[in-house]
């Protein structure tokens, strides 16, 4: 092998996650009454194992799973108040243990709003309008039919633990309005993740740290996944749907989010704009493999309307994971958010870990592997090697 493969070699063990595939499976509907056009929101509450869906014209829907049944079924379905907007795109829960709550996203006034009671008679207690200059930042109005259609809280914790830099590059050092973290919004317009700091006990108090540019031009829908402290960024622009997985670490350049894996491939089609993933606590439930978790999504025409994903691996990122993989792998207890084996020790446990992939055929027992080290040291015998093969070549030409 020639110096230049050799380094090669070196730089392929050092890049950084690209693109791959979509490792979901196919998709299976969920029954929606009402909900033809313009569904467009969703999150899940692991407290209270239920996924909320939201329409444009304020209807939400809520679903938990029925194992009787093997699928989701209807819990209930709300007119939200008039005072969150005309034009809901998005929802989230900040805190997840606060079931009667709910912050909906309007894309029309770039306004988040909080509804309390969502359990009985919904009220508008808080709103937010963003479109205002704020920190000498102001998020961007709907133009042309593209605006704001994502919406994530993050807590402060896993912020700090990530090494989250503001968009300036300000190193972050938590939330300073009593929200305990930030709040994500996606906008279609250049693809931008716009950051704000809200005071949740009232309403206008915000600042807008300003926004990141992310792998796409476009973002229809956040979900941020507390349990592998991962953001999924869902983007539909014209071209074609992709996901983004980040840890929401912006070092490779300033003003951008680093991007883990780009799933950009064998997508889901159609006009999907919402997105919600179940955590890793409950990979093998919902009808999923072990290995498995559970990916929702919602259409905006076309049908069927709400879909899901049952075949959405589990991943991880960090020593922390890695060390609870092996220990599952070693008792062959894959349940309770064990999947596999990281094979490859980058990080993450995915399809380039497994052949066959790990969607859906994860193995119990620990595949062998060298790891990052090992590869590294592979490659240093490599380069040594070619470099006395060179010398040996010389001396044999001068005799």
């Amino acid at each position: 092998m020639s110096l230049a493969l050799a380094v090669g070699a070196w730089l392929l063990l050092t890049a950084p996650a690209g693109a791959a595939p979509w490792p979901g499976g196919t998709e299976a509907a969920i029954a929606i009454t009402g909900a033809s056009n313009d569904l467009s929101g969703a999150t899940w509450n692991p407290v209270s194992q239920s996924l909320w869906v939201v329409r444009q014209n304020r209807t939400a829907w809520e679903y938990e799973y029925d194992p009787s049944a093997a699928g989701f079924q209807l819990i209930q379905t709300l007119v939200l108040p008039t005072a969150i907007g005309s034009d809901i795109e998005a929802c989230a829960q900040v805190d997840h243990a606060a079931t009667d709550q709910l912050y909906t996203l309007d894309e029309d006034n770039g306004r988040i709003a909080r509804v309390v009671d969502i359990g009985g008679t919904p009220a508008v207690d808080r709103v937010w309008n963003l479109l205002v200059t704020n920190n000498g930042n102001a998020l961007p109005p709907e133009t042309g039919g593209a605006g704001p259609e994502g919406l994530e809280f993050v807590p402060d914790a896993d912020l700090l633990a990530a090494g989250f830099r503001l968009p300036d590059g300000t190193p972050y050092t938590g939330s300073t309005l009593g929200m305990e973290g930030l709040m994500f919004v996606g906008h279609q317009i250049d693809g931008r993740l716009h950051v704000f700091d809200i005071n949740p006990d009232a309403s206008e108090d915000f600042v807008n740290h300003g926004s990141f540019l992310t792998a796409a031009n476009e973002i229809a829908g956040l979900h941020y996944d507390r349990s592998s402290k991962l953001m999924q960024i869902w983007h539909n622009p014209a071209s074609g749907n992709s996901l983004e997985v980040s840890t929401l670490s912006s070092d490779a350049s300033l003003g951008t989010i680093d991007t883990l894996t780009l799933y950009d491939s064998a997508m889901p089609t159609g006009n999907l704009e919402g997105i919600a993933t179940v955590g890793r606590a409950s990979c093998g439930e919902f009808g999923a493999a072990n290995s498995d978790r559970v990916l929702f999504l919602t259409r905006d025409g076309g049908s069927p309307n709400l879909v899901y994903f049952a075949n959405f691996p589990c991943d991880c990122t960090g020593a922390e994971n890695e060390t609870e993989f092996d220990a599952c792998t070693a008792t062959g207890d894959l349940r309770g958010g064990c999947a596999c084996l990281d094979a490859d020790l980058d990080g993450d446990v995915d399809c380039d870990d497994f052949d066959p992939p790990i969607s859906g055929q994860c193995q119990a027992a620990p595949v062998p592997t060298l790891g990052r080290p090992g590869l590294l040291y592979i490659a240093l015998l490599i380069l040594i090697g070619s470099v006395a093969s060179r010398r040996l070549r010389w001396r044999s030409r001068r005799a």
